[in-house]
């Protein structure tokens, strides 16, 4: 499924289930609905209307949702910490970091694909999440006043799960940060990327976690690297 595809399909449910109306009543997560299934068995769910669901100043919808997976092994909410988290542990268990970009910005320029088509991943066998990637994602978000989710990260995702949620999550930015004004999906896969090139040059999974919580304007490119993938979203 493409991007605009899923977009309006929830525009459709959300306008089926009077989002404007919940959110007037104040109501939020009053609905999860089933958006995808695993091959494995795993299914994501949304839930919304999310926390930060509002109506702006002129009226105009801000959506908000959440997104929750539910694995043979858990059930959590996802944020892109968690999908940072899940990138960086794979790539510190040693999966080849340029296959996991390849993955990363095919993902955002083409949403969902057929993964059988990497014969690679059929090698990688599921890790445990590193303590000390926890320790440091619980680290800067006690800096910020924020609270980490360390449940959404206490397996690691398969590839499926993993490309799965973040299509779903990423779409989030796309409705309320459309392109071309705004950044979108943009700025999400920066941070993902970023993780990645801390295993290339001197940034750290901390600057990359403080950067993905930031709010308000997104930060500045690392002058150093390379943002060019960009490019070729829309």
């Amino acid at each position: 499924m493409k991007y605009y595809e899923a977009e309006q399909k929830l525009q459709q449910w959300f306008e089926a289930k009077n989002y404007r109306g919940l959110i007037q009543k104040r109501l939020r997560h009053v609905h999860q609905d089933l958006i995808y299934t695993c091959s494995n068995g795993s299914k994501i769910y949304i839930s919304y209307p999310g926390l930060k669901a509002r109506l702006g100043n002129n009226g105009k919808i801000v959506y908000d949702y959440r997104v929750d997976i539910v694995t043979s092994n858990f059930q959590a909410s996802l944020s892109h910490v968690n999908i940072i988290v899940d990138i960086y542990n794979k790539c510190l268990h040693k999966f080849d970091i340029e296959l996991m970009r390849q993955l990363l910005i095919k993902t955002a320029r083409e949403g969902q694909f057929d993964l059988n088509q990497y014969s690679q991943l059929e090698s990688y066998s599921s890790q445990p999440i590193d303590t000390s990637i926890i320790r440091c994602a619980e680290r800067v978000h006690a800096k910020l006043g924020k609270t980490y989710n360390s449940m959404a990260n206490q397996f690691d995702l398969t590839f499926e799960e993993l490309l799965s949620s973040i299509f779903w999550i990423v779409l989030q930015e796309d409705i309320n940060y459309p392109m071309p004004r705004y950044q979108g999906r943009k700025m999400p896969f920066s941070r993902y990327l970023e993780a990645l090139y801390c295993f290339e040059s001197e940034y750290s999974l901390d600057d990359v976690i403080g950067r993905a919580l930031v709010e308000g304007f997104p930060p500045a490119d690392w002058v150093d690297m390379n943002y060019s993938f960009r490019r070729f979203i829309n």
